[in-house]
């Protein structure tokens, strides 16, 4: 997944709207359901099972609101960010992996790890995430000096998942 220059104030503004309409959605879609199926099938005993299971239907509904409007440009910066932290953390999961070939100084390594590194900083400008930024930079400023001393000229364009399987 390659990093793209995204506006922050227009992913704010789409992420803050999405995520109101997520809750309503859920809200209402849940209310609705749930009594419909106490309607149906309810008694004076507890509902629990009926509520809950409300929930889920408005939950499946909006899975599958999201996935058939996940190409609305209104969703693009939401998406863009959602497929970023997947990337993410795929490479985070294989963290062990990749650490173990980052001391063997393996050029493979180096490269995730250059990527995932330079897309959390990303992540974490567009999510304003300061708590964490000073020791990320740490981290990359100790992997810039691995990659001169091995002569490396990695780029965040030169990661492909399919990395991650040959380490």
């Amino acid at each position: 997944m390659k990093l793209e220059n995204i506006d922050k104030a227009r992913f704010k503004k789409h992420l803050n709207r999405f995520q109101a309409a997520l809750v309503a959605t859920l809200l209402v879609l849940s209310l609705g359901f749930s009594t419909l199926y106490i309607a149906l099938w309810g008694s004076a005993e507890s509902n629990f099972w009926l509520n809950a299971a409300g929930v889920a239907t408005a939950a499946i509904v909006i899975a599958a609101l999201i996935n058939r409007f996940k190409d609305h440009p209104a969703l693009t910066e939401v998406m863009y960010v959602w497929r970023l932290k997947q990337a993410l953390n795929r490479i985070y999961r294989a963290s062990a992996k990749l650490n173990a070939a980052l001391e063997a100084d393996n050029p493979l390594a180096v490269t995730i790890q250059y990527y995932f590194l330079h897309g959390s900083k990303h992540l974490h400008q567009l999510e304003d995430n300061t708590l964490t930024m000073d020791e990320l930079n740490t981290q990359i400023a100790q992997l810039e000096k691995q990659i001169e001393r091995l002569g490396l000229t990695p780029s965040v364009d030169d990661y492909r998942p399919e990395l991650l399987e040959q380490l």
